[in-house]
This record gives C-alpha cells, sequence and structure tokens, in this order.
C-alpha cells in the first residue's frame, strides 16, 4: 500500500512540476504569439499551482483534494490551446501533465483517506 501511495504522489508532484516548468517556458520564452503581458500572464497561470506546491510536496490529503479540483481548470485550458493552430504542443503537453496532477491527487487523497478512516 506503502508503494501504491508514492506512485500516485510521484504522479501528483510530477504533474505539478511539468506544469510549472512548462507554463514557464512556454509563456516565458518560447510562445509564438504574445498580446498579453507575459508578466500578468503568468502569474495568473501560475499562482494556483504555486499555492498547491508546499501541501503537495509534504503530501496533505486535502492539498491533494485541492489540486484536483485546479487540475480541471488547467484541462480546459489545455484543450483551449490544443485547438489553437500555433500552439497546439502547448495544449497537448498542458494536458498530459494537468491529467497527471489529477490522477495523483485523486488517488493519493483516496488512498491516504482510507488510512485516516481505518485508523479510527
Amino acid at each position: 500500500m506503502k508503494k501504491l501511495l508514492w506512485l500516485w504522489r510521484g504522479c501528483a508532484v510530477g504533474g505539478l512540476f511539468g506544469l510549472i516548468a512548462l507554463i514557464l517556458l512556454w509563456n516565458g520564452w518560447l510562445t509564438p504569439v504574445q498580446t498579453f503581458p507575459r508578466s500578468l500572464e503568468l502569474l495568473i497561470l501560475l499562482a494556483p499551482l504555486l499555492w498547491l506546491l508546499r501541501g503537495i510536496l509534504e503530501g496533505r490529503n486535502s492539498t491533494h483534494v485541492y489540486a484536483v479540483l485546479v487540475s480541471l481548470a488547467y484541462v480546459t485550458l489545455g484543450a483551449w490551446y490544443a485547438f489553437t493552430p500555433q500552439e497546439e504542443p502547448y495544449g497537448w503537453l498542458m494536458i498530459v501533465c494537468s491529467v497527471l496532477l489529477y490522477a495523483g491527487g485523486f488517488m493519493s487523497a483516496k488512498i491516504t483517506g482510507k488510512k485516516v478512516t481505518e485508523a479510527s
């Protein structure tokens, strides 16, 4: 059970760091078309992820639940970009990282939620 928990937490951490790196790289340097100020775009896109960072790294159950909800917004954003001609790779990579964060957060919360219930 412990190895399974580490696998799912690894997915959540990988998805979170993947999203952070992807957003920094794409919006910071690789964006073909920029119509919005870069600093403001980075702030808006990274703020929710940075808010989750400490809790995900510490393995807090409540943060994993919030990560599930936040990842849904990034899946939606990734779907938007996936069908924008110049930003297709960005959209598909965002979807992959968001699904990793979603699956890792969901399963980690589910496993640790059972542990809390069984202990009481």
